[in-house]
Protein backbone atom coordinates (compact mmCIF):
# COMPACT_ATOMS: atom_id res chain seq x y z
CA UNK A 1 0.00 0.00 0.00
CA UNK A 2 0.94 3.74 -0.59
CA UNK A 3 0.55 5.45 2.17
CA UNK A 4 0.73 8.77 1.08
CA UNK A 5 -2.23 8.20 -1.04
CA UNK A 6 -3.76 5.48 1.17
CA UNK A 7 -6.41 8.32 2.22
CA UNK A 8 -9.15 5.34 2.72
CA UNK A 9 -6.75 3.56 5.27
CA UNK A 10 -6.30 6.94 7.24
CA UNK A 11 -8.55 5.73 9.80
CA UNK A 12 -6.62 2.51 10.39
CA UNK A 13 -2.89 4.21 10.91
CA UNK A 14 -2.80 4.12 14.45
CA UNK A 15 -3.36 0.41 14.35
CA UNK A 16 -0.85 0.07 11.74
CA UNK A 17 1.70 1.23 13.65
CA UNK A 18 0.75 -0.99 16.72
CA UNK A 19 1.18 -3.68 14.38
CA UNK A 20 4.16 -2.72 12.03
CA UNK A 21 5.69 -1.66 15.73
CA UNK A 22 4.94 -4.85 17.98
CA UNK A 23 6.28 -6.77 15.03
CA UNK A 24 9.63 -5.12 15.13
CA UNK A 25 9.39 -4.82 18.79
CA UNK A 26 9.79 -8.92 18.82
CA UNK A 27 12.11 -9.23 16.02
CA UNK A 28 10.32 -9.30 12.93
CA UNK A 29 11.48 -6.42 11.38
CA UNK A 30 13.21 -8.12 8.52
CA UNK A 31 9.63 -8.39 7.00
CA UNK A 32 9.75 -4.94 6.22
CA UNK A 33 13.05 -3.54 5.45
CA UNK A 34 11.89 -2.67 2.03
CA UNK A 35 8.98 -0.85 3.12
CA UNK A 36 9.50 2.68 2.13
CA UNK A 37 7.22 4.30 5.48
CA UNK A 38 6.83 7.53 5.96
CA UNK A 39 8.16 9.76 9.03
CA UNK A 40 5.22 10.57 10.42
CA UNK A 41 3.85 6.57 10.65
CA UNK A 42 6.68 7.34 13.99
CA UNK A 43 7.28 3.28 13.31
CA UNK A 44 10.66 1.65 15.20
CA UNK A 45 13.94 0.65 13.85
CA UNK A 46 14.83 -2.55 13.95
CA UNK A 47 17.88 -1.69 16.35
CA UNK A 48 15.01 -0.63 19.01
CA UNK A 49 13.73 -3.93 19.47
CA UNK A 50 12.70 -4.75 23.00
CA UNK A 51 13.95 -8.07 25.74
CA UNK A 52 11.67 -10.24 23.60
CA UNK A 53 14.16 -10.31 21.10
CA UNK A 54 16.57 -12.64 23.55
CA UNK A 55 13.63 -14.96 23.96
CA UNK A 56 14.86 -18.66 23.18
CA UNK A 57 12.95 -18.87 19.74
CA UNK A 58 11.47 -17.06 16.58
CA UNK A 59 8.67 -19.07 17.22
CA UNK A 60 8.13 -18.01 20.59
CA UNK A 61 8.70 -14.57 19.87
CA UNK A 62 5.69 -14.90 17.34
CA UNK A 63 3.74 -16.23 19.55
CA UNK A 64 4.25 -13.53 22.18
CA UNK A 65 3.51 -10.62 19.25
CA UNK A 66 0.15 -12.54 18.50
CA UNK A 67 -0.62 -12.01 21.84
CA UNK A 68 0.26 -8.56 22.21
CA UNK A 69 -1.56 -7.81 18.98
CA UNK A 70 -4.97 -9.29 20.29
CA UNK A 71 -7.95 -11.35 19.18
CA UNK A 72 -7.43 -11.17 15.51
CA UNK A 73 -3.90 -12.35 15.60
CA UNK A 74 -4.50 -15.22 18.31
CA UNK A 75 -7.40 -16.43 16.16
CA UNK A 76 -5.00 -16.15 13.16
CA UNK A 77 -2.73 -17.77 14.95
CA UNK A 78 -4.40 -20.72 15.99
CA UNK A 79 -5.59 -21.23 12.62
CA UNK A 80 -1.99 -21.48 11.80
CA UNK A 81 -1.27 -24.00 14.37
CA UNK A 82 -3.64 -26.28 12.13
CA UNK A 83 -1.57 -25.50 9.05
CA UNK A 84 1.80 -27.54 9.02
CA UNK A 85 1.96 -26.72 5.38
CA UNK A 86 2.50 -23.31 6.01
CA UNK A 87 4.46 -23.74 8.83
CA UNK A 88 7.28 -26.03 10.70
CA UNK A 89 6.98 -28.00 13.55
CA UNK A 90 8.37 -25.76 15.97
CA UNK A 91 6.44 -22.74 15.12
CA UNK A 92 3.05 -25.26 14.71
CA UNK A 93 3.64 -26.37 18.49
CA UNK A 94 4.20 -22.53 20.21
CA UNK A 95 0.89 -21.56 18.45
CA UNK A 96 -0.50 -24.25 20.11
CA UNK A 97 -0.33 -22.69 23.10
CA UNK A 98 -1.98 -19.20 22.48
CA UNK A 99 -3.88 -18.12 25.08
CA UNK A 100 -7.20 -15.66 24.24
CA UNK A 101 -8.00 -15.67 28.10
CA UNK A 102 -9.81 -12.27 28.46
CA UNK A 103 -12.56 -10.82 30.95
CA UNK A 104 -16.30 -11.69 29.93
CA UNK A 105 -18.62 -9.33 29.19
CA UNK A 106 -21.70 -7.78 31.04
CA UNK A 107 -25.29 -9.73 31.55
CA UNK A 108 -26.30 -6.10 30.19
CA UNK A 109 -24.50 -6.33 26.80
CA UNK A 110 -25.83 -10.02 26.76
CA UNK A 111 -29.36 -8.85 27.09
CA UNK A 112 -29.20 -5.98 24.08
CA UNK A 113 -27.32 -8.86 21.91
CA UNK A 114 -30.05 -10.90 22.95
CA UNK A 115 -32.54 -8.59 21.73
CA UNK A 116 -31.32 -7.25 18.77
CA UNK A 117 -31.76 -11.16 17.52
CA UNK A 118 -35.28 -11.62 18.85
CA UNK A 119 -34.75 -13.71 22.16
CA UNK A 120 -35.58 -12.23 25.29
CA UNK A 121 -33.89 -13.64 28.65
CA UNK A 122 -36.45 -13.40 30.84
CA UNK A 123 -39.51 -14.95 28.97
CA UNK A 124 -37.66 -17.30 26.74
CA UNK A 125 -35.46 -19.01 29.25
CA UNK A 126 -37.23 -20.33 32.73
CA UNK A 127 -33.17 -19.94 33.97
CA UNK A 128 -30.15 -18.24 32.17
CA UNK A 129 -26.84 -18.49 34.39
CA UNK A 130 -25.35 -15.02 34.24
CA UNK A 131 -21.81 -16.39 34.66
CA UNK A 132 -20.07 -17.94 31.78
CA UNK A 133 -18.73 -21.62 31.30
CA UNK A 134 -16.24 -20.03 29.40
CA UNK A 135 -15.06 -16.65 27.83
CA UNK A 136 -13.09 -16.41 24.66
CA UNK A 137 -11.65 -13.36 22.70
CA UNK A 138 -14.80 -14.41 19.97
CA UNK A 139 -17.12 -15.33 22.15
CA UNK A 140 -18.70 -16.41 25.74
CA UNK A 141 -20.95 -19.49 26.49
CA UNK A 142 -23.67 -19.58 29.21
CA UNK A 143 -25.90 -22.09 30.46
CA UNK A 144 -29.80 -21.71 29.80
CA UNK A 145 -33.33 -23.94 30.78
CA UNK A 146 -36.43 -24.05 28.23
CA UNK A 147 -40.08 -23.85 29.57
CA UNK A 148 -39.93 -27.76 28.60
CA UNK A 149 -37.46 -28.46 30.90
CA UNK A 150 -34.55 -28.78 28.57
CA UNK A 151 -31.16 -27.60 29.05
CA UNK A 152 -28.96 -25.55 26.43
CA UNK A 153 -25.52 -24.33 26.28
CA UNK A 154 -25.62 -20.43 24.21
CA UNK A 155 -22.33 -19.32 22.83
CA UNK A 156 -22.54 -15.78 22.02
CA UNK A 157 -20.45 -13.98 20.43
CA UNK A 158 -18.57 -11.01 21.91
CA UNK A 159 -20.01 -7.45 21.01
CA UNK A 160 -18.08 -5.38 18.72
CA UNK A 161 -15.81 -7.98 17.25
CA UNK A 162 -16.61 -8.08 13.70
CA UNK A 163 -15.80 -4.33 13.17
CA UNK A 164 -12.21 -5.13 15.42
CA UNK A 165 -11.31 -7.92 13.48
CA UNK A 166 -12.35 -6.71 10.16
CA UNK A 167 -10.17 -3.45 10.31
CA UNK A 168 -7.19 -5.91 11.61
CA UNK A 169 -7.78 -8.05 8.47
CA UNK A 170 -7.79 -5.09 6.03
CA UNK A 171 -4.51 -4.07 7.50
CA UNK A 172 -3.51 -7.85 7.08
CA UNK A 173 -4.04 -8.04 3.59
CA UNK A 174 -2.32 -4.45 2.46
CA UNK A 175 0.66 -6.13 4.61
CA UNK A 176 0.62 -9.16 2.61
CA UNK A 177 0.27 -7.50 -0.62
CA UNK A 178 3.17 -4.87 0.39
CA UNK A 179 5.11 -8.10 1.14
CA UNK A 180 4.41 -9.60 -1.97
CA UNK A 181 5.71 -6.70 -4.58
CA UNK A 182 8.75 -6.67 -1.88
CA UNK A 183 9.69 -10.41 -1.52
CA UNK A 184 10.11 -13.31 -3.85
CA UNK A 185 9.43 -15.98 -1.58
CA UNK A 186 6.12 -14.08 -0.89
CA UNK A 187 4.91 -14.13 -4.61
CA UNK A 188 5.56 -17.68 -4.82
CA UNK A 189 3.94 -18.68 -1.46
CA UNK A 190 1.14 -16.35 -2.76
CA UNK A 191 0.61 -15.06 0.90
CA UNK A 192 -2.22 -12.65 -0.26
CA UNK A 193 -3.93 -16.05 -0.81
CA UNK A 194 -3.13 -17.69 2.28
CA UNK A 195 -4.56 -14.46 3.89
CA UNK A 196 -7.95 -14.25 2.10
CA UNK A 197 -7.94 -18.29 2.96
CA UNK A 198 -7.19 -17.34 6.53
CA UNK A 199 -9.69 -14.22 6.38
CA UNK A 200 -12.62 -16.61 4.82
CA UNK A 201 -11.44 -19.49 7.86
CA UNK A 202 -12.12 -16.29 10.72
CA UNK A 203 -15.47 -15.14 8.80
CA UNK A 204 -17.06 -18.62 9.01
CA UNK A 205 -15.76 -18.33 13.06
CA UNK A 206 -17.91 -14.86 13.04
CA UNK A 207 -20.34 -16.16 11.35
CA UNK A 208 -22.15 -18.62 14.09
CA UNK A 209 -24.82 -19.87 11.19
CA UNK A 210 -21.96 -21.24 9.47
CA UNK A 211 -20.74 -23.45 12.62
CA UNK A 212 -24.62 -24.24 13.28
CA UNK A 213 -24.09 -25.79 10.08
CA UNK A 214 -21.82 -27.40 10.43
CA UNK A 215 -22.58 -29.05 13.75
CA UNK A 216 -26.28 -29.76 11.99
CA UNK A 217 -23.78 -31.89 8.77
CA UNK A 218 -22.47 -33.97 11.95
CA UNK A 219 -25.30 -34.49 13.97
CA UNK A 220 -27.04 -35.95 10.61
CA UNK A 221 -23.80 -37.85 10.01
CA UNK A 222 -23.71 -40.23 13.98
CA UNK A 223 -27.39 -39.68 14.44
CA UNK A 224 -27.79 -43.28 14.36
CA UNK A 225 -24.22 -44.30 15.27
CA UNK A 226 -24.87 -45.48 19.33
CA UNK A 227 -20.39 -44.33 19.50
CA UNK A 228 -20.87 -40.81 19.02
CA UNK A 229 -22.63 -37.84 20.71
CA UNK A 230 -23.05 -34.90 18.62
CA UNK A 231 -24.88 -31.92 20.18
CA UNK A 232 -28.24 -31.11 18.65
CA UNK A 233 -28.71 -27.64 17.21
CA UNK A 234 -31.80 -25.56 18.87
CA UNK A 235 -32.45 -23.60 15.24
CA UNK A 236 -34.88 -21.47 17.10
CA UNK A 237 -32.43 -19.78 19.65
CA UNK A 238 -29.55 -19.55 16.93
CA UNK A 239 -28.69 -16.71 14.38
CA UNK A 240 -25.09 -15.20 13.17
CA UNK A 241 -24.45 -13.72 16.50
CA UNK A 242 -26.00 -16.42 19.12
CA UNK A 243 -25.67 -20.47 18.51
CA UNK A 244 -27.57 -22.65 21.11
CA UNK A 245 -26.91 -26.02 21.33
CA UNK A 246 -28.41 -29.29 23.17
CA UNK A 247 -26.58 -29.35 26.64
CA UNK A 248 -24.60 -33.01 26.72
CA UNK A 249 -22.36 -33.23 29.90
CA UNK A 250 -19.58 -35.91 29.90
CA UNK A 251 -15.91 -36.32 31.12
CA UNK A 252 -12.98 -34.29 29.06
CA UNK A 253 -10.73 -37.46 27.32
CA UNK A 254 -7.69 -36.15 28.83
CA UNK A 255 -8.64 -36.62 32.56
CA UNK A 256 -7.61 -40.14 33.30
CA UNK A 257 -8.19 -40.94 36.32
CA UNK A 258 -11.95 -39.13 36.31
CA UNK A 259 -12.61 -41.79 33.20
CA UNK A 260 -11.00 -44.70 35.14
CA UNK A 261 -13.12 -43.97 38.39
CA UNK A 262 -16.35 -43.87 36.61
CA UNK A 263 -15.76 -47.15 35.42
CA UNK A 264 -15.13 -46.19 31.89
CA UNK A 265 -12.95 -48.73 29.43
CA UNK A 266 -9.88 -46.30 28.11
CA UNK A 267 -9.24 -49.36 25.44
CA UNK A 268 -13.02 -48.71 24.17
CA UNK A 269 -12.72 -45.15 24.51
CA UNK A 270 -9.61 -44.88 22.20
CA UNK A 271 -11.30 -47.19 19.43
CA UNK A 272 -14.77 -45.49 19.58
CA UNK A 273 -12.74 -42.26 19.12
CA UNK A 274 -10.42 -43.58 16.44
CA UNK A 275 -13.44 -44.91 14.37
CA UNK A 276 -14.76 -41.62 14.54
CA UNK A 277 -12.26 -40.03 12.94
CA UNK A 278 -11.67 -42.57 10.02
CA UNK A 279 -15.82 -42.37 9.75
CA UNK A 280 -15.09 -38.66 9.22
CA UNK A 281 -12.60 -38.69 6.68
CA UNK A 282 -13.37 -41.85 4.73
CA UNK A 283 -17.10 -42.28 4.35
CA UNK A 284 -18.80 -39.01 5.04
CA UNK A 285 -15.35 -36.31 3.88
CA UNK A 286 -15.23 -34.76 6.98
CA UNK A 287 -12.77 -32.81 9.07
CA UNK A 288 -13.35 -31.89 13.17
CA UNK A 289 -10.24 -29.84 12.32
CA UNK A 290 -10.07 -29.06 16.23
CA UNK A 291 -10.34 -32.27 18.02
CA UNK A 292 -8.24 -30.61 20.88
CA UNK A 293 -9.08 -32.57 24.34
CA UNK A 294 -11.14 -29.34 25.31
CA UNK A 295 -13.68 -29.90 22.60
CA UNK A 296 -13.74 -34.06 23.07
CA UNK A 297 -15.43 -35.40 26.34
CA UNK A 298 -17.22 -39.03 27.21
CA UNK A 299 -20.48 -40.24 28.60
CA UNK A 300 -21.47 -43.30 29.44
CA UNK A 301 -21.01 -46.10 27.41
CA UNK A 302 -18.13 -44.95 26.16
CA UNK A 303 -19.59 -42.61 23.91
CA UNK A 304 -17.43 -39.89 21.84
CA UNK A 305 -18.97 -36.58 22.22
CA UNK A 306 -17.77 -33.66 20.03
CA UNK A 307 -18.25 -30.39 20.67
CA UNK A 308 -16.88 -26.86 18.76
CA UNK A 309 -17.71 -27.07 15.12
CA UNK A 310 -16.04 -23.66 14.14
CA UNK A 311 -13.26 -25.28 12.01
CA UNK A 312 -14.51 -28.18 9.52
CA UNK A 313 -13.53 -29.38 6.51
CA UNK A 314 -14.83 -30.81 3.54
CA UNK A 315 -12.45 -33.66 1.37
CA UNK A 316 -13.84 -34.26 -1.74
CA UNK A 317 -13.61 -37.47 -3.70
CA UNK A 318 -10.61 -36.93 -5.26
CA UNK A 319 -8.36 -35.83 -2.75
CA UNK A 320 -9.94 -39.00 -0.59
CA UNK A 321 -8.90 -40.61 -3.60
CA UNK A 322 -5.03 -39.46 -3.17
CA UNK A 323 -4.81 -39.77 0.41
CA UNK A 324 -5.42 -43.49 0.58
CA UNK A 325 -3.23 -43.96 -2.28
CA UNK A 326 -0.37 -42.17 -0.13
CA UNK A 327 -1.63 -43.87 2.91
CA UNK A 328 -1.37 -47.08 1.53
CA UNK A 329 1.97 -46.76 -0.38
CA UNK A 330 2.80 -45.96 3.55
CA UNK A 331 2.05 -48.85 4.87
CA UNK A 332 3.30 -50.75 2.08
CA UNK A 333 7.02 -49.41 2.44
CA UNK A 334 6.15 -48.10 -1.20
CA UNK A 335 8.53 -45.51 -1.77
CA UNK A 336 7.82 -44.51 -5.44
CA UNK A 337 3.72 -44.76 -4.41
CA UNK A 338 4.57 -42.24 -1.41
CA UNK A 339 6.52 -40.00 -4.10
CA UNK A 340 4.00 -40.34 -7.12
CA UNK A 341 0.69 -39.70 -4.10
CA UNK A 342 2.26 -36.56 -2.93
CA UNK A 343 3.15 -35.26 -6.34
CA UNK A 344 -0.27 -35.79 -7.25
CA UNK A 345 -1.94 -34.17 -4.49
CA UNK A 346 0.32 -31.12 -4.47
CA UNK A 347 0.51 -27.92 -6.67
CA UNK A 348 3.62 -27.49 -8.46
CA UNK A 349 4.88 -31.09 -9.04
CA UNK A 350 6.05 -30.80 -12.44
CA UNK A 351 8.75 -28.60 -11.35
CA UNK A 352 10.13 -31.19 -8.70
CA UNK A 353 12.90 -33.54 -10.00
CA UNK A 354 11.51 -37.07 -9.25
CA UNK A 355 14.32 -39.12 -8.26
CA UNK A 356 15.31 -36.95 -5.39
CA UNK A 357 12.48 -36.30 -4.11
CA UNK A 358 11.72 -40.04 -4.38
CA UNK A 359 15.39 -40.06 -2.65
CA UNK A 360 14.35 -38.24 0.49
CA UNK A 361 11.12 -39.88 0.91
CA UNK A 362 13.15 -42.92 1.03
CA UNK A 363 15.34 -42.17 3.77
CA UNK A 364 12.33 -40.52 5.86
CA UNK A 365 10.53 -44.45 5.39
CA UNK A 366 13.67 -46.10 6.51
CA UNK A 367 12.91 -45.03 10.10
CA UNK A 368 9.62 -47.11 9.65
CA UNK A 369 10.70 -50.68 8.20
CA UNK A 370 10.22 -53.26 10.25
CA UNK A 371 8.37 -51.75 13.27
CA UNK A 372 4.82 -53.15 13.78
CA UNK A 373 2.19 -51.45 12.59
CA UNK A 374 0.88 -50.30 16.28
CA UNK A 375 4.54 -48.35 16.79
CA UNK A 376 3.80 -46.18 13.88
CA UNK A 377 2.52 -43.05 14.37
CA UNK A 378 0.84 -41.83 11.20
CA UNK A 379 0.21 -38.67 11.38
CA UNK A 380 3.96 -38.21 12.51
CA UNK A 381 4.74 -39.21 9.37
CA UNK A 382 2.18 -37.52 7.23
CA UNK A 383 3.84 -34.59 8.69
CA UNK A 384 7.57 -35.69 7.90
CA UNK A 385 6.26 -35.99 4.22
CA UNK A 386 4.41 -32.53 4.32
CA UNK A 387 7.85 -31.39 5.71
CA UNK A 388 9.85 -32.70 2.89
CA UNK A 389 6.74 -31.36 0.24
CA UNK A 390 7.41 -27.85 1.70
CA UNK A 391 11.10 -27.61 1.21
CA UNK A 392 10.65 -28.92 -2.60
CA UNK A 393 8.19 -25.78 -2.83
CA UNK A 394 4.96 -28.25 -3.24
CA UNK A 395 2.04 -26.53 -2.19
CA UNK A 396 -0.56 -28.52 -0.36
CA UNK A 397 -4.17 -28.27 0.00
CA UNK A 398 -5.31 -27.28 3.36
CA UNK A 399 -7.40 -29.95 3.97
CA UNK A 400 -4.42 -32.55 3.80
CA UNK A 401 -2.84 -30.34 6.78
CA UNK A 402 -6.24 -30.60 8.97
CA UNK A 403 -6.32 -34.07 8.18
CA UNK A 404 -2.77 -34.52 9.63
CA UNK A 405 -3.43 -32.20 12.16
CA UNK A 406 -6.35 -34.13 13.62
CA UNK A 407 -4.70 -37.35 13.35
CA UNK A 408 -1.59 -36.16 15.22
CA UNK A 409 -3.83 -34.84 17.83
CA UNK A 410 -6.03 -37.82 18.49
CA UNK A 411 -2.73 -40.25 18.38
CA UNK A 412 -1.27 -38.27 21.11
CA UNK A 413 -4.80 -38.77 23.07
CA UNK A 414 -5.01 -42.42 22.39
CA UNK A 415 -1.38 -43.39 23.08
CA UNK A 416 -2.55 -42.23 26.58
CA UNK A 417 -5.68 -44.41 26.95
CA UNK A 418 -4.14 -47.13 25.06
CA UNK A 419 -0.75 -47.56 24.21
CA UNK A 420 -1.32 -50.67 21.91
CA UNK A 421 -3.82 -49.32 19.91
CA UNK A 422 -2.82 -49.53 16.02
CA UNK A 423 -4.43 -46.42 14.14
CA UNK A 424 -2.84 -48.11 10.80
CA UNK A 425 -4.80 -51.38 11.36
CA UNK A 426 -8.15 -49.25 12.13
CA UNK A 427 -7.48 -47.36 9.33
CA UNK A 428 -7.12 -50.39 6.37
CA UNK A 429 -10.62 -51.75 6.24
CA UNK A 430 -12.16 -47.90 5.71
CA UNK A 431 -9.59 -47.39 2.80
CA UNK A 432 -10.17 -50.55 1.47
CA UNK A 433 -14.16 -50.15 1.60
CA UNK A 434 -13.69 -46.78 -0.12
CA UNK A 435 -11.49 -48.02 -2.85
CA UNK A 436 -14.12 -50.75 -3.18
CA UNK A 437 -16.88 -48.04 -3.21
CA UNK A 438 -14.76 -46.64 -6.45
CA UNK A 439 -15.06 -49.62 -8.55
CA UNK A 440 -18.96 -50.18 -7.91
CA UNK A 441 -21.03 -49.72 -11.55
CA UNK A 442 -22.86 -46.25 -9.94
CA UNK A 443 -19.76 -44.68 -9.33
CA UNK A 444 -17.69 -45.58 -12.15
CA UNK A 445 -20.88 -44.34 -14.49
CA UNK A 446 -20.81 -41.67 -12.28
CA UNK A 447 -16.94 -40.69 -12.84
CA UNK A 448 -17.67 -41.88 -16.91
CA UNK A 449 -20.28 -38.75 -16.95
CA UNK A 450 -17.94 -36.23 -15.04
CA UNK A 451 -15.49 -37.12 -17.45
CA UNK A 452 -17.21 -36.78 -20.97
CA UNK A 453 -18.92 -33.15 -19.78
CA UNK A 454 -15.12 -32.01 -19.26
CA UNK A 455 -14.06 -33.34 -22.52
CA UNK A 456 -17.38 -31.98 -24.08
CA UNK A 457 -16.08 -28.48 -22.43
CA UNK A 458 -12.69 -28.70 -23.60
CA UNK A 459 -13.58 -29.45 -27.50
CA UNK A 460 -16.08 -26.62 -27.37
CA UNK A 461 -14.00 -24.09 -26.01
CA UNK A 462 -10.77 -25.20 -27.98
CA UNK A 463 -11.78 -23.43 -31.58
CA UNK A 464 -11.83 -19.81 -29.10
CA UNK A 465 -8.72 -20.77 -27.79
CA UNK A 466 -7.04 -21.65 -31.16
CA UNK A 467 -8.50 -18.15 -32.35
CA UNK A 468 -7.48 -16.42 -29.21
CA UNK A 469 -4.06 -17.59 -30.27
CA UNK A 470 -3.97 -16.87 -33.75
CA UNK A 471 -5.05 -13.32 -32.92
CA UNK A 472 -2.46 -12.81 -30.52
CA UNK A 473 0.11 -13.73 -33.07
CA UNK A 474 -1.26 -12.02 -35.79
CA UNK A 475 -1.17 -8.69 -33.27
CA UNK A 476 2.64 -9.39 -32.38
CA UNK A 477 1.04 -8.97 -28.92
CA UNK A 478 2.52 -12.73 -27.58
CA UNK A 479 4.58 -12.16 -24.33
CA UNK A 480 6.16 -14.35 -21.93
CA UNK A 481 6.38 -13.92 -18.22
CA UNK A 482 9.61 -15.38 -17.12
CA UNK A 483 10.60 -14.59 -13.41
CA UNK A 484 13.83 -15.66 -12.55
CA UNK A 485 14.73 -14.79 -8.95
CA UNK A 486 18.16 -14.61 -9.39
CA UNK A 487 18.52 -11.97 -12.09
CA UNK A 488 15.98 -10.06 -9.93
CA UNK A 489 18.87 -10.68 -6.94
CA UNK A 490 21.37 -9.48 -9.56
CA UNK A 491 19.46 -6.63 -10.55
CA UNK A 492 19.27 -5.28 -7.05
CA UNK A 493 22.75 -5.52 -6.79
CA UNK A 494 23.42 -3.22 -10.29
CA UNK A 495 20.62 -0.50 -8.27
CA UNK A 496 22.83 -0.44 -5.59
CA UNK A 497 26.09 -0.22 -7.45
CA UNK A 498 24.11 2.73 -9.30
CA UNK A 499 23.30 4.78 -6.75
CA UNK A 500 26.93 4.67 -5.42
CA UNK A 501 28.20 5.87 -8.35
CA UNK A 502 25.35 8.67 -8.39
CA UNK A 503 26.33 9.38 -4.45
CA UNK A 504 29.82 10.03 -5.64
CA UNK A 505 29.29 12.00 -9.16
CA UNK A 506 26.63 14.41 -6.34
CA UNK A 507 29.49 14.57 -3.96
CA UNK A 508 32.11 15.32 -6.50
CA UNK A 509 30.48 17.99 -8.12
CA UNK A 510 29.76 19.87 -5.16
CA UNK A 511 32.95 20.07 -4.14
CA UNK A 512 34.00 21.16 -7.97
CA UNK A 513 31.28 23.27 -8.15
CA UNK A 514 32.39 24.96 -4.75
CA UNK A 515 35.97 25.16 -6.37
CA UNK A 516 34.66 27.01 -9.22
CA UNK A 517 32.17 29.45 -7.77
CA UNK A 518 34.72 30.00 -4.68
CA UNK A 519 38.02 31.16 -7.31
CA UNK A 520 35.43 33.35 -9.53
CA UNK A 521 36.49 37.12 -9.02
CA UNK A 522 32.93 38.04 -9.60
CA UNK A 523 29.18 36.55 -10.14
CA UNK A 524 27.65 37.29 -13.49
CA UNK A 525 24.58 40.10 -12.68
CA UNK A 526 21.79 40.10 -15.36
CA UNK A 527 19.53 43.30 -14.17
CA UNK A 528 21.34 42.98 -10.64
CA UNK A 529 20.61 39.01 -10.26
CA UNK A 530 23.64 36.39 -9.35
CA UNK A 531 22.73 33.73 -11.62
CA UNK A 532 25.55 32.17 -11.02
CA UNK A 533 25.26 31.50 -7.64
CA UNK A 534 21.44 30.53 -7.63
CA UNK A 535 21.88 28.12 -10.19
CA UNK A 536 24.46 26.71 -8.19
CA UNK A 537 22.38 26.81 -4.65
CA UNK A 538 19.33 25.05 -6.80
CA UNK A 539 21.67 22.39 -7.96
CA UNK A 540 23.49 21.66 -4.28
CA UNK A 541 19.51 21.43 -3.05
CA UNK A 542 18.76 19.19 -5.74
CA UNK A 543 22.06 17.03 -4.98
CA UNK A 544 21.12 16.62 -1.65
CA UNK A 545 17.82 16.02 -2.06
CA UNK A 546 19.00 13.09 -4.55
CA UNK A 547 21.72 11.91 -1.94
CA UNK A 548 18.67 11.85 0.78
CA UNK A 549 16.15 9.60 -1.42
CA UNK A 550 18.88 6.94 -2.24
CA UNK A 551 20.00 6.67 1.45
CA UNK A 552 16.54 6.98 2.75
CA UNK A 553 15.75 4.10 0.53
CA UNK A 554 18.40 1.59 2.00
CA UNK A 555 20.09 0.78 -1.13
CA UNK A 556 23.74 2.00 -1.34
Amino acid sequence: MNFRTGIGYLQHLPRYREIVNVLIKHGFGFLFDRFDWPAWLHLKKSSELGHELHSPSAAQRLRFALEDLGPTFIKLGQLLSTRPDLLPPEYIKELEKLQNDVPPFSLEEIYHLCQDVGIDLESDFVWFNPEPLAAASIAQVHEALLPSGQKLVLKIKRPGIDKTIEADLDILRELCKGLEKRNYWARFYRLSDIMEELRQAIHNELDFRVEARNAELFYQTFKDDKNVIIPQIIWDYSSDKILALEYVPGIKISDYITLKQSGLDTVTIARNLVDALFKQIFEQGLLHADPHPGNLAIASGERIIFYDFGQVGIIDERLQGKCIKLLISMMRYDVEGVSRALLAIGIGGQYVDFEDFRRDVSRLQQKYYGLPLSQIKVGEALSELIELSIRYQLRLPPELSLMVKMLMTVESLVAQLDPQISIVNIAEPYGKKLLLRKFTPEHLWKETQSSLFEYLVLIRSFPFQIAKILKILESGQLSLNIEYPELKRAMAKVDVMSNRISLSIILASIVIGTSLVAGMERSSLIKHIPLVEIGFATAIILGLFMAYSILKSGRY
